[in-house]
């Protein structure tokens, strides 16, 4: 931070009293932070088209659309990425010890845990609407059984035998596995000498490739979330630039030894990007408040449109196809912004609500 008149100035361009440096409960106000929400819709529009164009929408699959968005499921390396940054940041100044891991836990748990378990039921029951009334070869819910629905419910699939449900869990089973590990080592990583966030993230990229180890899939996603939380260290001014561009080289390299060049790329224009985007992009920004939600439920909305749409106007050309593929992309953002509405939002402010609570 650089004082300017008597005010200290964050890097986004927001000025608050000189005194919240050293007042915890300014210091906890922190400044809206422009670049996530449209990196966070960036991300989510890229997996949604990506699965849209990609197959999940048989009857309305076209080659060159499909060729165009092949590479968006690199939109979920954006979102590990924006988590490396966003949930120490949401402990800074709150004086946060691991006794409190409970607290912290609870509230990620009623945030992101319970709108997805909304969105898993919608899916069984989408299952089970085609099983009864639909004639197809397959049945969908054969298969399904309890205990995968429990598997499926706390994150525990990679160590199972049985399937993911939903196909997007596996991300958040990765979510929750960081969630732990910030609040054990929160400490070491943020309240200490960068040196240490550096070695325990290296030492965890090390880890991912042993074979007993990777059921976690933290460990091989790591070094996306790392360079989230360097973000964060460059946003708090504890890296002087050469620093930071030394320890941006040094996660590349891992991000690319783990994933591959262009998920190491992107990794590194995320995190640049998170502080380099200080200005508001109304579009992106209304979509980004509303991008868990998008992510959840566009494949049950658009799969539902799909079957709807062919129905009243079958495509018989490409162009067709395309025009019915984007109302299924837009009915899926509708459905989302309904989901974010009905669901998200209130679940949203329990969270809030219990992290008020806590302390």
């Amino acid at each position: 931070m650089s004082a300017v008149s008597g005010t200290t100035v964050l890097l986004l361009g927001d000025v608050l009293p000189a005194s919240a440096a050293s007042n915890p409960a300014l210091a906890s106000q922190k400044p809206y932070l422009a670049g996530l929400d449209a990196l966070r819709a960036v991300a989510a529009l890229s997996v949604c088209l990506y699965h849209c164009t990609g197959g999940m929408l048989p009857k309305l699959l076209v080659p060159t659309v499909k060729q165009a968005f092949s590479y968006g499921y690199l939109g979920v390396d954006i979102f590990f990425v924006i988590s490396g940054f966003i949930i120490p940041y949401s402990l800074i100044g709150k004086n946060y010890q691991v006794t409190g891991l409970f607290g912290y836990l609870k509230k990620r748990i009623v945030r992101i845990t319970l709108p997805a378990y909304v969105s898993l039921l919608l899916i069984i029951t989408q299952w089970y609407v085609i099983d009864l009334f639909i004639n197809h070869n397959m049945r969908y819910t054969g298969a399904l059984s309890l205990a995968q629905v429990v598997h499926n419910l706390l994150f525990t699939v990679p160590f199972t035998h049985y399937g993911w449900i939903s196909t997007l869990f596996w991300t958040l089973a990765i979510e929750f596995q960081f969630y732990l590990f910030i609040g054990l080592f929160f400490n070491y990583l943020f309240n200490r000498s960068p040196l240490w966030l550096v070695g325990i993230y290296g030492l965890v990229a090390v880890a991912g490739q042993f074979p007993a180890l990777q059921a976690m899939g933290f460990l091989r996603y790591s070094t996306l979330f790392a360079l989230g939380s360097l973000a964060l260290l460059w946003q708090q001014q504890r890296l002087l630039p050469l620093t930071y561009a030394c320890a941006l080289t040094v996660f590349f390299g891992l991000a690319y030894w783990q994933l591959g060049l262009y998920a190491a790329l992107l990794g590194v224009g995320t995190a640049l990007a998170i502080n380099a985007i200080n200005f508001r992009i109304p579009v992106l920004s209304a979509l980004g408040k509303m991008s868990y939600s998008l992510y959840l439920v566009h494949g049950i909305v658009a799969t539902t449109a799909e079957f709807i749409l062919i129905k009243v106007l079958p495509p018989t050309t490409d162009t067709q196809k395309l025009l019915l593929l984007i109302a299924c992309l837009l009915l899926a953002i509708a459905g989302a912004y309904l989901f974010y509405i009905g669901v998200e939002k209130p679940f949203l402010r329990l969270a809030n609500q219990s992290r008020r609570q806590a302390t």
